[in-house]
């Protein structure tokens, strides 16, 4: 009887609805965490999905926000920006709205796909209001939003103010040991020195991102280094070295299921064969 008494004690609740519903939207975020780890994007796409429909369901702000900014990264990443800048946007204009942290990592991937697809105009209002909400230069996107200004200059043309926004990015970057976007400031500084016929410069600074990406296992990033070495090889008339760092760039895309940087791969290897 004291056993049986024991035994019901320990026992634990049952869980409530509530309580089941955040347990399943864990679990979700979880498994898809496990996924995007593998390079199995398709299925993280859809635990991240799983996840946000389990947020909506009991009206999580926070939840909902995490979530709209994951799926869109991994839209992103697998190429459809439409659909990304989709989730961007609903996570912006959400009502009731959503903490302004979650908006500006918002607002600063959306000037990062803008940026990316030629919209100058546009990347540079969605890095602005990216600022605005980091007024205390303290936000965690900070070091990420330098990068893209420094991308915006360079795309406008304004090297010096390319040169600036990464050499900041960089400098703050090292300071605070954020490897990845030391990666992507030398690799912006690289294409300054490119355009600013500094070859050699351009060289080591690509160089040095790729040892960065490689030791982060950042494959996204090596494919990018790699391509950026083959068009400088390319531009120097050294095709043998550009053909070399192209056939990487594709086997990296290939591996790591990488639809755009492979098609951009595969194009500038026909280019060069």
């Amino acid at each position: 009887m004291a056993a049986a008494v024991l035994g019901a004690c320990a026992s634990p609740p049952p869980l409530s609805e509530a309580d089941r519903r955040r347990e399943h939207s864990a679990q979700a975020h979880q498994r898809a965490g496990e996924a995007q780890a593998r390079g199995d994007y398709a299925r993280a796409l859809r635990h991240y999905q799983e996840a946000l429909e389990r947020n909506r369901a009991v009206e999580s702000g926070h939840g909902v926000a995490i979530n709209l900014l994951n799926v869109a990264a991994v839209l992103h990443r697998g190429g459809d920006v439409a659909a990304a800048r989709a989730n961007l946007m609903e996570l912006i204009e959400h009502d009731p709205a959503l903490p302004s942290g979650y908006v500006g990592r918002a607002e600063a991937r959306l000037a990062l796909i803008e940026l990316q697809s030629g919209r100058l105009v546009e990347a540079a209002r969605h890095a602005a209001r990216a600022n605005g909400l980091c007024p205390q230069a303290q936000c965690p996107w900070r070091l990420a939003l330098l990068n893209v200004l420094a991308g915006i200059a360079l795309a406008s043309g304004d090297l010096d103010g390319a040169t600036a926004r990464a050499g900041e990015a960089h400098a703050a970057a090292a300071q605070a040991g954020d490897r990845r976007e030391e990666a992507n400031a030398r690799r912006l500084l690289g294409e300054v020195a490119a355009r600013s016929g500094r070859s050699e410069d351009a060289r080591l600074a690509f160089s040095a991102a790729l040892d960065i990406d490689r030791a982060i296992e950042a494959p996204e990033k090596i494919a990018l280094d790699l391509l950026a070495l083959a068009r400088l090889e390319r531009s120097l008339g050294a095709r043998p070295q550009a053909r070399g760092y192209a056939r990487r760039a594709v086997a990296v895309a290939e591996g790591a299921r990488l639809d755009g940087l492979l098609t951009a791969a595969r194009a500038l290897l026909r280019e060069l064969e």
